[in-house]
């Protein structure tokens, strides 16, 4: 019974209306909505020019668009690596907890002898 007890909580916690997933959705869907009101208030064509290279005429809104993509990719890749830099920090502190509580326990365990 109460296997059953905690699986409803985990679902509830899930699927409910105060769920982090349906901020998820929210934040997505207004997002794509000020994104795409942003592109059809940019529809102006632009040609781009860098390093004698130039393009085709393109909608104003791309060059921006492409700009943030890279700036988003490239901070999510430098945090995975600081994500990845804590997490084998996380583990070498867990690792040497674990050596140190052994110790205090090793310590706690040596029987006392009367000093006569």
């Amino acid at each position: 019974m109460r296997e059953w007890i905690e699986r409803s909580e985990v679902f509830s916690h899930m699927y409910g209306l105060n769920s982090v997933n349906w901020i998820n959705v929210l934040l997505v869907i207004v997002l794509t909505s000020f994104a795409t009101m942003f592109a059809l208030a940019n529809l102006t064509p632009v040609q781009l020019k860098f390093l004698g290279v130039s393009s085709a005429p393109i909608p104003i809104y791309a060059p921006v668009f492409l700009a943030f993509m890279l700036g988003f990719f490239g901070g999510v890749l430098s945090l995975s690596f600081s994500r990845r830099k804590h997490k084998l920090e996380i583990t070498r502190l867990r690792e040497e907890s674990e050596r140190l509580q052994q110790e205090v326990d090793n310590l706690r365990n040596i029987p006392l002898q009367d000093d006569v």
